[in-house]
């Protein structure tokens, strides 16, 4: 029964470059997002639709929604979960999974990195990179950087949660939320 926290088990890695090597050298696994027994632990949710950033998603209730042009941040009730939605990088989607990562590590200190993964977020491809690091104030997040393949620009999808969160509490509405995102059809 895999679930995101387990996933998510810190493993350093050298340097970042060796995870853009493995990265390029298509090292991909599955992740699967909800537990075989996701049924009994069903999570409510009321639609989000950002017009700008042409897409779309289902937020648990309780959740506050902000958005700002093509960006949607997500809060938990308790403000332990932080989720933002948006307009990711152009181009291939190791290269841009691989920049939006970057750009979401950076903002740490003592990162420790999983491997990418190769997914599927609806209809989708998409590229999920997990760490574990240190803020400016030196508590422990930890974080995904996802990146859903879109022609011609992907969107990117980042998680924030304290290191030590309860898995059982986090999982559910992250994964329902992730699991819903849709691109609105281009016209």
């Amino acid at each position: 029964m895999n679930t995101l926290i387990s996933r998510l088990r810190s493993r350093p890695i050298p340097s970042l470059i060796g995870v853009v090597a493995l990265l390029l050298a298509g090292v991909f696994g599955v992740i699967t997002w909800v537990s075989s027994g996701s049924g009994s632990g069903a999570v409510n949710t009321h639609q989000v639709l950002n017009t700008a950033g042409k897409y779309r998603f289902e937020a648990p209730p309780g959740w506050s929604t902000t958005q700002e042009g093509r960006t949607t941040t997500v809060v938990s009730p308790d403000q332990k979960t932080v989720i933002t939605l948006g307009v990711g990088r152009a181009g291939p989607l190791p290269v841009a999974g691989t920049l939006f990562f970057q750009e979401v590590a950076g903002n740490y200190h003592n990162v420790q990195v999983i491997p990418p993964q190769a997914q599927q977020v609806g209809p989708r491809s998409a590229l999920i990179y997990g760490g574990i690091g240190n803020n400016a104030q030196n508590a422990r997040i930890r974080f995904l950087a996802i990146t859903v393949e879109n022609d011609p620009t992907n969107y990117g999808i980042a998680v924030f949660t304290e290191a030590g969160s309860d898995p059982k509490v986090v999982l559910p509405p992250v994964n329902r939320l992730v699991d819903t995102f849709r691109a609105l059809p281009q016209r």
